[in-house]
């Protein structure tokens, strides 16, 4: 890697055809979309109506975080599509080189009839829609304290995916009975395991990673070198008025370490350095939350992970042109601060702009 960020590496190479010389004004670049029978495999190029815009967003505050609205099918795609078997894969091209940008599970079909034959409007979810159904029988620890990427790879290596799991030390104690949905149960694993909420990347693929301060982390993207941001398009927002600045988690359960009878509470404190912490407001704001956990350690992990991504501050929403490398979780720096990328908007067509959501974050 040859690019850096104030003498230090980052984590995203540079690309030619997609970090643009200040010389150069513009970039050609197509969509591809790609209906793939999920039964026999066979792939057929689709085109969406001309006038139309798909929009693919990936917001991380949800449980499937990856969407596709506003894609409509002409009749001879209409007549292709199968609302049960087909999925859809996207890739942008640029120069010959081909982006992926995931594979995709229709959610709703709308027809549209006339004498020319059917359209159709279609909207796609990623693959969290196939996670994120109910369970068939109740699921949870096996003994007292599995681990808990174990307990994650049984909930999930039953179903057609893939996914991949960052080493977590952290045990579980918890069980959910028959109905309830696996998208929440991973929502909850991912808290007790110290995991940012897991999503599919542009591969496809299922992704349980480590929380982290962006703070501390080399940045993946440098918007602060190039011209790469729209300056007219740069809002700012914040609800540091009423954000908490403690976060306290409690656990019911029987300490692993120590004492039968030894309370389990983990605190995490914001760092000083945030504009809201009890340093500089001059008192605390306090949520508190209930889990079950095993140990200290796993409770002051929880508090800090909550701290971390479950609460916004300071936000800032940008644009650039489209970049097919964003994924989800990554650190950009702009304004020579450190952001965490938690959403972005990328319509599906050429010369549009892809907006970015950043959390602001802070060092200790």
């Amino acid at each position: 890697m040859s690019s850096r960020w104030s003498g230090t590496l980052i984590t995203e190479e540079p690309n030619p055809q997609l970090d643009l010389a200040d010389y150069v004004g513009q970039r050609a670049s197509t969509f591809r979309f790609d209906l793939v029978d999920s039964v026999t495999g066979y792939r057929r190029a689709v085109n969406p109506v001309r006038n139309s815009v798909p929009t693919l967003t990936h917001d991380t505050s949800r449980t499937i975080k990856r969407q596709i609205m506003g894609l409509f099918f002409g009749v001879a795609d209409t007549l292709a599509f199968n609302s049960v078997t087909s999925r859809l894969e996207v890739f942008m091209t640029l120069e010959d080189v081909e982006y992926p940008l995931g594979r995709y599970i229709p959610n709703s079909q709308i027809r549209f009839p006339s004498t020319g034959g059917q359209q159709s409007s279609v909207t796609f979810y990623d693959e969290g829609f196939i996670v994120d159904q109910e369970l068939t029988e109740g699921f949870g620890s096996i003994y007292f304290a599995e681990e808990l990427a174990t307990t994650v790879r049984r909930l999930l290596t039953p179903l057609p995916i893939e996914f991949t799991i960052e080493p977590s030390p952290y045990a579980a104690t918890v069980s959910w009975t028959s109905g309830a949905r696996r998208g929440y149960v991973c929502e909850q694993l991912a808290i007790d395991g110290d995991w940012f909420s897991p999503w599919f990347d542009n591969q496809s693929v299922m992704r349980w990673i480590r929380a982290f301060n962006p703070a501390d982390a080399i940045p993946t993207f440098d918007l602060d070198s190039g011209n790469k941001v729209f300056r007219e398009r740069v809002i700012e927002t914040d609800d540091l008025i009423s954000a908490p600045n403690r976060f306290v988690v409690i656990s019911n359960g029987i300490s692993a370490s120590g004492p039968s009878n030894a309370p389990v509470v983990g605190i995490y404190d914001v760092p000083d350095s945030a504009p809201h912490s009890a340093l500089n407001r001059g008192f605390i704001i306090q949520r508190t939350l209930d889990r079950q956990l095993t140990d200290v350690g796993q409770a002051f992990a929880v508090a800090q992970n909550l701290g971390q991504r479950q609460t916004i501050f300071e936000t800032v929403e940008l644009a650039t042109a489209p970049d097919p490398r964003h994924d989800s979780y990554d650190v950009l720096r702009w304004r020579g601060s450190n952001w965490l990328e938690i959403s972005w908007s990328l319509p599906l067509i050429e010369g549009s702009a892809m907006s970015h959501v950043a959390r602001k974050a802070y060092g200790q």
